[in-house]
């Protein structure tokens, strides 16, 4: 009996096979590309977003569905989403990059928002360098704020 078994789980796969993502790395790649190649604040803006989403974007337990007994059903997990190349890190410099256009377009409150967003979205044990900039970047702005703030004409 467990013989027969064997063949069911690594020979007989029936079904479509899953297709590979064929534009989606690439799109990735060119809004990274773009974010560091842009000047306009809207167009980083978008860049920084479209490459979070990504970075979030995870396969659900609804796409990824192998049909198997239930007694093996349980035993298996949804795979995560992996790609070449860390999306979170694309994602978290192309913000620090947007931030820093906002600050030398004195949008301070876009800045600070970018920049939060970082420390928010990106765990500092794994994206320590993007962690640290945001962090100074943002002590660089508040410190200006209270120089500016102190100032009595």
């Amino acid at each position: 009996m467990f013989v027969g078994f064997i063949p069911l789980l690594f020979g007989c796969q029936t079904g479509n096979a899953v297709k590979p993502d064929s534009g989606g790395f690439m799109n990735l790649w060119n809004t990274y590309a773009h974010c560091h190649a842009e000047t306009d604040l809207e167009q980083l803006k978008h860049d920084a977003s479209v490459l979070s989403a990504a970075a979030n974007q995870s396969l659900s337990a609804e796409t990824f569905v192998i049909p198997l007994p239930g007694q093996i059903e349980r035993l298996v997990t949804t795979p995560s989403a992996r790609l070449a190349v860390d999306v979170k890190a694309m994602a978290a410099s192309c913000s620090l990059r947007a931030g820093q256009a906002a600050v030398n377009m004195g949008k301070i409150d876009i800045a600070r928002s970018l920049l939060q967003s970082i420390l928010d979205y990106h765990p500092e044990a794994d994206y320590a360098y993007y962690s640290m900039q945001a962090k100074s970047m943002l002590l660089e702005l508040d410190s200006a704020a209270v120089k500016v703030s102190l100032r009595i004409p």
